[in-house]
């Protein structure tokens, strides 16, 4: 297996430009105008501009000699030639070394939206809305099991961008996978189909309105389908095969990470709304294959 190509850290590259500048500068005594417009061909500079550059120093240089003779001349023409290439050399550096990392940091994108530093892509298709304790849409589920995360106030955005059954691609962070699940906090979300694109960046005109007479005793007898976890890949709540969902309070929800699996029976009571995209439940005590969490404090 052939040894892969030494790299070199990104910050000391002007450095390596300017010393190895210097080092060709030194070992390169002299140089024709043709050499020089070549030279700046490779820094993509114009050739008149070589020229100009030539004419002035030379004209610098004669000024000086008229003002004070010196025999060092010949040194003092090298050395002046010698910034000039130095210069030169340090431009077509940089700009060879920008255009390194320009090709390095693009990647293809069938939407065109590219990733930060911090965050992945990931294209799935959209199994059902995901909603919270008020109902509204703040996610989508996909068939890959992966929760996609969205502010509640995006609600109408995602129901007019996207539907279930589509295939979207997600640019977001990762949340910590587990065997319950895991995260993407989004950031953009693009249906591949239409292109309708939907942003956390928006924000809310106003805030939604959520009906409080809405809210309705509802009694769970259901087994799980989907765990549904926070970024940190722990259980905050379900997916019962009914496609209610279901909400826990935090101190029920540490209870069950050691019992909770796919498929478990879930028995509760609890307080939610019926929503044309799902009925949503939040419980604070269940009994899960006929184990009671939290259990009694006797």
């Amino acid at each position: 297996m052939n040894n892969p190509e030494p790299r070199i850290n990104r910050e000391l590259a002007p450095e390596v430009f300017k010393l190895a500048a210097e080092l060709y500068a030194k070992k390169q005594q002299e140089y024709s105008l043709k050499e020089l417009i070549s030279i700046g061909e490779e820094a993509k500079i114009p050739p008149e501009f070589i020229q100009q550059a030539v004419d002035l120093i030379q004209a610098r240089q004669q000024n000086q000699l008229e003002i004070k003779p010196d025999k060092k001349y010949p040194k003092f023409k090298l050395a002046l030639l010698g910034m000039t290439i130095t210069s030169i050399a340090l431009i077509g550096g940089f700009w060879g070394y920008n255009q390194i990392s320009n090709r390095e940091n693009k990647s293809e994108s069938p939407v065109g939206i590219l990733p930060g530093e911090k965050e992945k892509k990931h294209t799935g298709n959209v199994e059902r809305y995901l909603l919270n304790k008020e109902g509204l849409v703040n996610g989508l589920l996909l068939h890959d099991a992966k929760q996609i995360k969205f502010p509640p106030h995006l609600h109408d955005q995602i129901l007019a961008a996207i539907q279930p059954g589509d295939t979207v691609e997600v640019v977001g962070k990762l949340g910590t996978p587990s065997v319950y699940g895991q995260a993407i906090e989004a950031g953009v979300v693009t249906n591949t189909q239409t292109k309708a694109v939907v942003s956390k960046k928006g924000k809310p005109k106003r805030k939604q309105k959520v009906d409080e007479n809405s809210l309705t005793l509802i009694k769970i007898d259901d087994t799980v389908q989907h765990w549904l976890v926070d970024d940190n890949g722990k259980i905050r709540g379900a997916i019962l095969t009914s496609g209610t969902q279901v909400h826990l309070a935090k101190p029920l929800a540490k209870k069950l990470d050691n019992v909770a699996k796919i498929g478990s029976r879930i028995q509760a009571d609890g307080v939610g709304r019926r929503t044309n995209h799902g009925e949503v439940v939040e419980v604070i005590s269940l009994d899960i294959d006929g184990k009671v969490l939290p259990p009694s404090q006797n």
